[in-house]
């Protein structure tokens, strides 16, 4: 005989998979001393528009690329750390930043940011080192295998009042387990995320500005993040922070009626590295 029905009713789903055992709560989420270090760099306009979704309109010309490492020591997320890749643009006028890739070593970091928000999170190896008055960061995926690495000297204190952070816009992708069908959700998600720099007990911000460059290492057709080519420098910044993430808004829902194709990979150098 049939045993008892499903009493597992959606008003009792919790926020995240999987639902009866959800690893986070809904936003906000709060992170406390922080450690950011974030690189801006002019690029090749066509390479950052090929990746810039439909909507969004690149801010500069030349197009300014932005390499940020994070080092999130604490948060109601877990401790882990992040690369992010992305690109100044404009939604209707407003400075944002797009983001185009990711890179994070936390599982519970990684689905906290990927299903609610569409931030592009992949893990992979992301390490700090500081020596002498250097402050390094580097990405890797796989494990040795090192995608790219910001390098910068602090020197010039920053201000408060100099930390902008424009809000984050993600491409957030759903497939559907349908053979042939398009996305169950394909839509651009605004998140306003506003960094306040830790002020010391000297009254002075606990950020500086300085010296520093990016590279991308070693090319890989899985992780291209060296299509975004380094043409010139514009900023170098680290900081102690702290940050709020809390619920992001749906901006632009696309109008999908077809499945998705394969990406073809993107071109390497000569000696196919």
């Amino acid at each position: 005989m049939p045993g008892l029905p499903g009493r597992f009713t959606p008003d009792r789903f919790g926020f995240s998979m999987p639902p009866s055992d959800p690893p986070f709560d809904t936003p906000p989420y709060y992170y406390r001393g922080i450690e950011m270090m974030a690189f801006a760099y002019e690029t090749d306009d066509e390479a950052a528009a090929a990746i810039v979704p439909e909507g969004l309109t690149i801010a500069h010309s030349p197009a300014i690329a932005q390499l940020i490492f994070t080092n999130f020591h604490f948060s109601t997320l877990g401790a882990y750390t992040e690369a992010i890749l992305g690109v100044s643009c404009l939604w209707q006028g407003e400075p944002v930043t797009y983001c185009s890739n990711l890179l994070v070593t936390n599982e519970v970091g990684l689905i906290g940011g990927r299903e609610p928000y569409g931030f592009p999170k992949l893990f992979g190896e992301v390490e700090w080192v500081k020596e002498h008055e250097i402050i390094s960061a580097y990405a890797e995926r796989p494990k040795g295998k090192r995608i790219c690495t910001g390098v910068m000297r602090p020197r010039d204190i920053l201000r408060p009042e100099d930390v902008v952070t424009p809000p984050l816009v993600t491409l957030k992708i759903i497939p559907s387990p349908e053979e042939g069908a398009p996305p169950e959700v394909c839509e651009l998600v605004r998140t306003p995320l506003e960094f306040e720099l830790i002020v010391g007990s000297d009254g002075r911000g606990e950020g500086f500005s300085g010296p520093g460059n990016v590279t991308f290492d070693s090319p890989s057709a899985v992780d291209p993040w060296h299509r975004m080519p380094v043409r010139r420098m514009v900023a170098s910044s680290w900081g102690r922070y702290n940050f709020v993430l809390p619920y992001g808004e749906v901006i632009k829902r696309y109008e999908v009626t077809t499945a998705a194709q394969p990406v073809e990979p993107a071109p390497l150098d000569a000696a196919g590295v």
